[in-house]
C-alpha cells in the first residue's frame, strides 16, 4: 500500500508524534510505501527516528504566530497539498489535528482520506472544522469507544487503539515507596489537582515520594523505579503513560476522564478507575495500594498480562486490515 501521513510538524516530542513514528516504522518494515508530509517549515531535528525507507516531504509553509495569520496561510496549505498529493497519488491519506481537519474538509482531491483522532473530540481546537471533515473523509479512526461515539457526522468510524512498544526491564520494585507521574506540563494533565491530592496522601504516608517524568530516553526504567502510577488528567485520547506503566507492571490509579483510562485499566484488577469528581475515592484507593505491597504486585502482574490486548504486532495487523 502507498500511504501518505500528513502532520503539522515532526520536531515536537509529543505523544501523537511518537505513536505515528512507531506506526509508520512498523508499516515500512512490513513493505508498505510510506511517506511523511509535514506542513510547517522547520529547522529543528526530528523528534523521533524514522525508518530509512520512509519518504519525506514538506509543504515548507511558515507557521503563523497568531490566529489571524491563519486566514492567509490556510489557502496556501490547500494549494501545496493538492500539488503534492497529485504527484504522489497515494492509496490513502491519513490526517491529524485541526490542520488535518481543514485539509480534509476543504480539499478538492477525491482520493481516500482517513482522519485519526488522537484526543477526545470535544477537547480539540477549532471544532467548527470537524463536521465538514467528517462528511468528506472515508473514515474516522478513534482510539477509544467513547471518542468514537462523538463523531456523529462521520460516514464510518473505526476504533483501533494505540500499541505500546516499550520493553520492560525486569519487574518494578514493588517494595518501593514511590508513586510515578508521567506527563507534560499542560492543562489537560491537571497537575494542580495531582498536587492537591498528593498533599493529602503525603500526610498519611510521609515516607512516600512522588516522582515526575516528562521526557526521558529510558522510560522503562523511569516506570519501574516506582510501584504505583497516578494520573489526574482532565481529558485524554489513549493515555500512553497508563499503557506503558501497565506493560511495565505498575498498578495505576486514574480518574475516569474522557477518554482512555477505563479502556486500559481493568478496575479492581490492574488498578483503579476513579469517578472523575471523587477526590476522596482517589485518595482511598491510592492508600490501599500504598499500604499493601502484595496488592501492588498482584495488580502489577495482572496488568502486564492484560496488556497483551495492545500488542504491537496485533495492532499493526489490525491497521493493515483496515487500510486494505
Amino acid at each position: 500500500m502507498k500511504l501518505l501521513y500528513v502532520i503539522e510538524h515532526f520536531s515536537v516530542k509529543g505523544g501523537l508524534e511518537r505513536i505515528v513514528a512507531s506506526k509508520m516504522n512498523a508499516l515500512a518494515e512490513r513493505g508498505h510505501d510510506v511517506t511523511l508530509l509535514t506542513v510547517w517549515r522547520e529547522s529543528l531535528p526530528d523528534a523521533f527516528p524514522l525508518d530509512e525507507r520512509i519518504h519525506r516531504r514538506c509543504l515548507k509553509i511558515k507557521e503563523p504566530k497568531c490566529r489571524l495569520t491563519y486566514l492567509w496561510v490556510l489557502p496556501q496549505i490547500q494549494c501545496r497539498f493538492h500539488r503534492a498529493v497529485r504527484e504522489m497519488n497515494p492509496d490513502t491519506v491519513l490526517l491529524f489535528r485541526a490542520v488535518g481537519a481543514w485539509i480534509a474538509g476543504w480539499t478538492s482531491w477525491k482520493g481516500r482520506m482517513v482522519f485519526e483522532s488522537h484526543g477526545a473530540r470535544w477537547s480539540n481546537n477549532h471544532l467548527w472544522l470537524y463536521p465538514r471533515m467528517e462528511r468528506r473523509v472515508e473514515s474516522v479512526v478513534c482510539l477509544t469507544r467513547g471518542d468514537a461515539a462523538e463523531y456523529k457526522h462521520a460516514r464510518r468510524v473505526a476504533v483501533i487503539p494505540n500499541f505500546s512498544d516499550i520493553e520492560p526491564k525486569g519487574e518494578p520494585d514493588y517494595g518501593a515507596h514511590r508513586c510515578v507521574f508521567v506527563g507534560r506540563p499542560c492543562p489537560e494533565k491537571n497537575i494542580e489537582r495531582l498536587e492537591r491530592l498528593w498533599k493529602r496522601l503525603h500526610q498519611t504516608h510521609p515516607d512516600w515520594v512522588l516522582e515526575r517524568h516528562h521526557q526521558t530516553e529510558d522510560m522503562a526504567s523511569a516506570y519501574q523505579r516506582g510501584s504505583i502510577l497516578v494520573m489526574t488528567s482532565r481529558s485524554e485520547g489513549f493515555p500512553m503513560s497508563l499503557a506503558e506503566a501497565q506493560k511495565c507492571g505498575l498498578p495505576c490509579v486514574a480518574f475516569d476522564c474522557k477518554y482512555g483510562p477505563s479502556d486500559i485499566i481493568v478496575d479492581g484488577e490492574t488498578g483503579y478507575v476513579i469517578p472523575y469528581d471523587d477526590d476522596d475515592a482517589f485518595v482511598e484507593k491510592a492508600e490501599q495500594l500504598m499500604d499493601d505491597a502484595a496488592l501492588r504486585r498482584r495488580m502489577g502482574e495482572a496488568a502486564q498480562k492484560n496488556m497483551v490486548r495492545f500488542d504491537k504486532e496485533k495492532i499493526i495487523a489490525e491497521w493493515e486490515r483496515f487500510l486494505s
